[in-house]
C-alpha cells in the first residue's frame, strides 16, 4: 500500500491539471480550446512532493537528498530550455513581422488594394488573420492590428495600425510608411543578432563551467577512485553534491540574467 501511495503521489504531481478557464468553459458547455494532458515537473513544490513520495517508497538517508537534487537540477534545466525556446520564438516572430511589412509594401507599390494585400498575406502570417477578417467584413482594421501587436514579438504592428489609420483618414501613402517600418525592423534585427553573437561565448562558457565537474568525476574514476559512490552514498558526499549543483545552477542563472539584461538594453 505504501508503494502504491507513493506511485499515485508522483503521478498526481506530474500530471498537469488543466486551467480553470478550460474547466469553466467545459462545465458551461461552451466550445473551448482542446486540452491535452502533458507530463511535466512544474517547479520547486514538485521536488518536495517527490521527496515525500520517495520516503513513502522506503527510500531514506542520502538517497532522499539525491532525489531532491536530481529533481531540482531537472527543473532548472527545463526552465533554461524553455527560456531559450522563448528567445528563439521571439526572434522568429520579429523576423516574420519584418518580412510581412516588406511584402505588403511591395504589393502596395504594385497597385494592389490594402484590403486585398491583407487577405493574401493572412494565410502565411497568422498575426494578420484578424486584420484580414476585419478588412473583409468592413471592420476596424487598425483596431485589429493593435490587438495583434499585444503579442510578444509583434509590437511593430502597432506602428502599422497607426499608419493604416492615417492612410484611411488622410489618404497618406501607406507604402512609404511600410518601407520605413521595414527598414527599422531590419535594423533592429541586425542589432539583436550582433548582441546575441557577442553574448553567445559568455553563455557557452557558463554552461561549460557548470558541466565541467562531471569530467572531474570521470577523471577520479579513471584513477581508481569511486567518487560517485561517495557523492551518492554518504551524507557528507551528497551534501557536497547538493552544494555543488546549487552553485553551478546559480552561476548559469547569473550569466543568463546578465545576458538577458544586455539584450533588453536599447
Amino acid at each position: 500500500m505504501t508503494v502504491l501511495a507513493g506511485l499515485f503521489t508522483v503521478s498526481a504531481l506530474l500530471l498537469r491539471r488543466p486551467s480553470g478557464r478550460w474547466l469553466a468553459r467545459q462545465r458551461l458547455g461552451v466550445e473551448a480550446i482542446r486540452w491535452t494532458p502533458s507530463w511535466s515537473i512544474v517547479g520547486p513544490p514538485a521536488a518536495v512532493l517527490v521527496v515525500v513520495a520517495a520516503i513513502s517508497l522506503g527510500v531514506s538517508g542520502p538517497h532522499v537528498i539525491l532525489v531532491a537534487v536530481t529533481i531540482g537540477v531537472g527543473v532548472f534545466g527545463l526552465r533554461q530550455w524553455r527560456a531559450e525556446r522563448r528567445r528563439r520564438s521571439l526572434r522568429l516572430r520579429r523576423g516574420l513581422v519584418s518580412e510581412a511589412m516588406g511584402l505588403m509594401s511591395a504589393e502596395l507599390r504594385a497597385g494592389v488594394l490594402p484590403q486585398r494585400v491583407l487577405t493574401g498575406l493572412a494565410p502565411d502570417f497568422d498575426f494578420l488573420a484578424s486584420a484580414a477578417r476585419a478588412a473583409d467584413l468592413g471592420g476596424d482594421v487598425p483596431a485589429a492590428l493593435s490587438a495583434a501587436a499585444d503579442e510578444t514579438g509583434a509590437e511593430l504592428l502597432a506602428e502599422l495600425a497607426g499608419a493604416w489609420l492615417v492612410a484611411e483618414r488622410a489618404g497618406a501613402p501607406l507604402a512609404r510608411v511600410l518601407d520605413r517600418l521595414e527598414e527599422t525592423a531590419r535594423g533592429d534585427l541586425e542589432v539583436e543578432r550582433e548582441v546575441e553573437s557577442g553574448l553567445a561565448p559568455a553563455r557557452a562558457t557558463g554552461r561549460l563551467m557548470a558541466v565541467l565537474p562531471v569530467f572531474g568525476l570521470a577523471l577520479g574514476s579513471g584513477m581508481g577512485g569511486d567518487p560517485v559512490a561517495v557523492l551518492a552514498g554518504t551524507i557528507p558526499g551528497v551534501l557536497c553534491l547538493a552544494a555543488g549543483c546549487g552553485l553551478a545552477c546559480a552561476g548559469v542563472a547569473w550569466v543568463e540574467q546578465i545576458a538577458t539584461s544586455a539584450e533588453r538594453e536599447p
